[in-house]
């Protein structure tokens, strides 16, 4: 039975390198890349808007869930005529972008024409006319995927203002009425099969949103851009099943925005189908902010790609993975902001979204005002959060040309790949498939963070593609535990003293390595500490000169660290 089982799994693994490989089989397989106009087309996939003259300030804090969720709703539904609703969630991205708004020139509208702060009975009478027929749809709660995410969706189709059943009296008190009523039904899996067969060419076919009851961000910007909205739990497998159904059938290199209950899964499900994630469940006010031409200044124009290298020194490139995902980058960001308080010579390189230079311009002239040394580098995995090592040659085609235009536009030149080797097929698969993205002269290489082992699976290794160097994360500054209490300086001491071991070998792989700092466990302090125990014989540089130097120093052939 044992040899029977071994012959099956032989058996099952090559025949995954034949399918998975087959492109890296034929002459000449890997299509053109594509021009720089055709890339700029890919990028602009969404519509842009006329801002209004004078943008209505609210304050999240001056409304209910229930409320609110109507809210932003109504800001939908403003935006696909001239956005102009902004919320307020206090954080210190929000005051960015309203003083950037004020210094363009928009007026901003904090209180209506009584001097009191908008409410919300004040603020759905000041936009009463952008609602069709004055007409709403009634829910049962916001409390509920189904409800509030059908309810949205219908919003979209139809122009009506979502009601949840506790704010109906005043909503025909302000003279709106009833146009759909699904606040008694019974939102089952059944119920979204047939809502989305019926209204599925309702809404684009680039672009999903996947989006739970307690989040607020994206429901906006899905009713402004005709995005479907749905939520389907990862721990349900009919759900699943439909959630692939509708990926199926989105194009190619679709965009995923939302998030998920297990970001593995989920990812692994989108990817199979050539799609990025966008983890953004509290992205806000996309719907003004995609509009708003504010920075003129690239993501990545700040990356010194050389660096004059001593032969005495080993080399690393410390990537703090913290900057991959919208949401956060538009609203935390603080590991990274707070190191640049420090005014550190050391050069620190972070993942960052590229499509933030898209959707929300403001915000990479936030992350650009802040920085004092470093350079920045896609998240993972170059267009959007995708695990390329499931994707067949048509996918991987689209998502490359995704990759390569959303670099173009960001001005990022290295790339972040996050995968798992999970068998022997590996060796075989990755190298083939990064040939995609090497075919782009924009692309200079990348870093690969892959599991087991905390992104550090690939030991340092580096594929050379198309003469480009994609180097594997060679140490992970990632607490076993997962507590960030649980750090200690002597424990950091220990990681330095594994880099301090290291030898000095510009002229090899040996002499340089990728460190990867996990944001949850490894906080600014603690890298800080941590830089302060490497030795003389380590210098820091960032991912981008890295890179450079890779190409410029070493044989162009793979290999790992002795």
């Amino acid at each position: 039975m044992a040899a029977i089982k071994t012959a099956i799994s032989f058996i099952l693994m090559m025949v995954s390198i034949l399918f998975n490989t087959f492109d890296a089989l034929i002459p000449g397989f890997i299509p053109e890349p594509k021009s720089e106009e055709e890339l700029v087309e890919i990028v602009e996939r969404f519509d842009e808007y006329s801002l209004a003259d004078e943008i209505t300030v609210v304050k999240q804090s001056s409304f209910s869930n229930a409320e609110m969720h109507t809210v932003i709703a109504l800001q939908g539904l403003v935006s696909r005529t001239s956005p102009a609703i902004f919320i307020d969630y206090g954080n210190d991205a929000n005051k960015f972008a309203l003083s950037e708004l004020e210094k363009a020139g928009y007026e901003l509208a904090y209180n209506d024409e009584n001097g009191n702060p908008w409410n919300f009975e004040s603020i759905i009478e000041r936009f009463k006319s952008y609602i069709t027929d004055s007409g709403y749809i009634l829910y049962a709660t916001p409390d509920n995927h189904g409800q509030l995410n059908t309810a949205i969706n219908l919003a979209t189709i139809n122009g009506w203002l979502p009601i949840s059943a506790d704010l109906e009296e005043v909503a025909v008190s302000l003279g709106h009425e009833k146009r759909a009523d699904i606040s008694k039904d019974n939102i089952d899996l059944a119920y979204l099969k047939a809502f989305y067969n019926e209204y599925k060419n309702c809404f684009r076919n680039d672009t999903l949103v996947h989006l739970y009851y307690y989040a607020k961000g994206m429901r906006d910007f899905a009713i402004q851009q005709n995005i479907f909205v749905i939520y389907i739990e990862d721990a349900d497998y009919e759900g699943r099943l439909f959630r692939d159904k509708i990926m199926r059938e989105l194009e190619p290199a679709s965009f995923i925005f939302g998030w998920c209950q297990y970001e593995i899964k989920f990812t692994e499900s989108a990817s199979r189908f050539g799609h990025c994630v966008i983890p953004s469940d509290h992205s806000y006010n996309l719907s003004l902010l995609a509009s708003f031409d504010s920075n003129d200044e690239k993501i990545g124009s700040v990356n010194d790609d050389e660096v004059e290298l001593d032969p005495s020194k080993h080399y690393v490139a410390i990537v703090y993975s913290d900057g991959d995902n919208a949401q956060w980058i538009q609203n935390g960001f603080s590991e990274y902001h707070k190191w640049q308080s420090y005014n550190s010579d050391v050069p620190v390189t972070w993942t960052y979204a590229p499509i933030i230079s898209e959707i929300s311009d403001v915000d990479v002239m936030r992350t650009l005002g802040a920085l004092k040394k470093g350079a920045f580098i896609t998240g993972p995995s170059g267009g959007g959060y995708a695990r390329i090592i499931n994707m067949n040659p048509a996918e991987l085609e689209a998502f490359s040309d995704l990759t390569a235009a959303m670099m173009q536009e960001s001005g990022m030149t290295v790339m972040t790949l996050l995968d798992e080797i999970k068998d022997g097929t590996f060796e075989v698969v990755m190298p083939s498939k990064l040939r995609y993205f090497a075919r782009y002269e924009n692309i200079h290489g990348g870093i690969l963070q892959l599991d087991p082992n905390n992104y550090a699976g690939g030991g340092g290794k580096v594929y050379f593609v198309n003469d480009k160097p994609f180097v594997t994360v060679g140490h992970s500054l990632w607490y076993p535990s997962g507590n960030a209490d649980d750090v200690t300086n002597e424990w950091l001491a220990e990681q330095a003293a594994i880099i301090n071991a290291k030898p000095a070998d510009i002229t090899s792989i040996n002499g340089y390595t990728v460190i990867n700092v996990h944001p949850w466990t490894v906080g600014p302090d603690d890298l800080a500490y941590f830089v302060s125990q490497l030795g003389d014989n380590v210098e820091v540089i960032t991912a981008n000169q890295m890179i450079n130097a890779l190409s410029e120093n070493i044989p162009h052939k793979n290999a790992k660290p002795e």
